[in-house]
């Protein structure tokens, strides 16, 4: 009866109708003339009413069909996860695959994730505001996990998406300008640029699902992903060693084969993981560890395999925003493989030495930590701080953020790279009310400037992103354009 009252009629009415069509071709018989007419009444009734019929018939077909299809992620991002399906379809996680996750996660089955990771969505920053293009990425572990999810989501937005692709025919059309339409054309770029920065609702929801479609399928090694999604109850009966901690037991997992099919699947629960209070976060961790697969990412981690890829300091390890930036879950960052010191007691199947980034990687990544000779400690090789497109993920002083240029031909001239711009984003507030824009200089010499400048070589303030950029850009001068430096 609900179907019925959905599609906007009463059976009820339908059985009138037919009889009253029946009383009528009786008192037709005693007029001939009379009866014609409502002959041909009741002709059309009863043949509205068949097409009625067959539309109860598939109205009900269709209305079962998408009871059963049903996913009750679909709210608006933001809301909090009220009810969710008790039938959601994929593949139920297994008590095995279950204390896995948590154990190459978290570094056991009895852990309990930090709420930060299980209460946390993905969230953007208000739609068509400043900033509008970022997470709200806060702090710890989260923050450095968003912020390399944000580069993907850059990625997607200035080179991926319609918008993107507009903005690449505008900079063909500036090639055949001359000086005064080149000047015109960048004060409308700058404003088309802030346009383009400040999505909308349904951008931001696009971009999203993009981006976490194409992570999944590069650490899957472009050939599989998994979609991990919680439904309302746990699918197993915990063990003793399983500590429940209200999302992990109630996985179900969506496994893809095709690219294409990872991202429909993705914009199916997006909202999900966009959720504020539903543990997208912790999801995409989950998804992340899945597609790679338990033997690969072991192998891909050499002797760190048995480390978690969160430690107990809730910092993310190398293994884990490697394995995000490349597909590879190395801990080194050196370019290909190194030779092992004679007295390192490396023991794993790669050769004699440690593997690190083997080609050059469409995202970028620079490091800065405290100092000169901690940071090339690390050994950060070109293939990262060379990468295809300007964007770089940074940890700078253990601080993670986001370098970017929406010009993607930077990377492939020398001589753009004299004096070029960069943005720069990692969610810190700030009193300026503008998105941070850095000036890059690669021609000048800054200590020389600073010192003709200052009496006192002591009171030069150290810029640690500047540091970061001048790993990559040797002597670079670095211009805030009137905003305090931060991280």
């Amino acid at each position: 009866k609900g179907e019925d009252m959905d599609l906007g009629f009463n059976i009820k009415d339908l059985v009138n109708n037919t009889r009253r069509a029946s009383i009528t071709k009786k008192e037709a018989n005693s007029e001939v003339c009379t009866g014609e007419i409502l002959g041909g009444r009741r002709k059309s009734i009863l043949q509205v009413a068949g097409a009625i019929r067959t539309g109860v018939r598939l109205g009900s077909i269709t209305a079962q069909t998408a009871h059963n299809n049903r996913v009750l992620y679909a709210r608006k991002g933001g809301e909090e996860a009220g009810g969710v399906s008790t039938n959601l379809g994929g593949e139920k996680i297994s008590v095995e695959d279950a204390c896995n996750l948590k154990t190459m996660c978290w570094g056991g089955p009895n852990i309990v994730p930090r709420p930060e990771w299980i209460k946390t969505g993905l969230n953007f920053n208000e739609p068509e505001q400043l900033y509008a293009f970022g997470l709200k990425a806060m702090k710890g572990a989260t923050k450095a996990f968003q912020l390399v999810v944000q580069a993907y989501i850059l990625k997607h937005l200035l080179f991926e998406g319609k918008s993107a692709k507009k903005a690449a025919k505008e900079r063909e059309k500036k090639k055949m300008m001359n000086s005064k339409e080149k000047n015109e054309a960048f004060s409308s770029g700058q404003n088309k640029m802030s346009t383009l920065l400040r999505p909308n609702e349904m951008i931001q929801r696009d971009i999203l699902s993009g981006a976490i479609a194409e992570l999944l399928w590069r650490c899957g090694d472009k050939e599989r992903a998994v979609i991990a999604v919680p439904e309302a109850n746990p699918v197993f009966e915990p063990p003793v060693r399983f500590s429940i901690d209200g999302l992990t037991e109630k996985l179900h997992l969506f496994r893809c084969t095709k690219e294409a099919e990872v991202l429909s699947c993705m914009k199916k629960h997006i909202y999900f993981f966009m959720q504020e209070k539903a543990g997208g976060l912790a999801c995409l961790l989950y998804s992340i560890v899945l597609s790679k697969g338990w033997t690969d990412l072991k192998s891909d981690m050499q002797d760190q395999g048995d480390l978690p890829l969160i430690d107990t300091e809730d910092k993310i390890t190398l293994c884990l925003s490697n394995l995000m930036l490349t597909g590879s879950a190395t801990p080194y960052l050196h370019n290909g493989i190194m030779s092992a010191d004679d007295d390192d007691a490396t023991n794993f199947e790669f050769g004699d030495g440690k593997v690190g980034i083997t080609s050059r990687n469409e995202i970028g990544f620079l490091f800065w930590e405290r100092d000169e000779e901690t940071t090339q400690e690390m050994n950060l090789g070109s293939r990262l701080k060379t990468p295809v497109l300007p964007i770089w993920v940074t940890c700078i002083n253990e601080n993670w953020g986001v370098l970017f240029n929406p010009n993607r031909d930077l990377m492939k001239s020398y001589s753009a790279e004299n004096r070029f711009q960069l943005f720069y984003f990692s969610n810190t507030e700030t009193k300026a009310k503008k998105d941070t824009v850095l000036t890059i200089d690669t021609r000048g010499n800054k200590i020389g400037n600073q010192m003709n400048d200052m009496d006192d070589f002591d009171e030069v303030v150290e810029d640690p992103v500047e540091k970061a950029i001048q790993s990559k850009w040797e002597g670079a001068m670095v211009d805030w354009q009137g905003i305090p430096m931060y991280v």
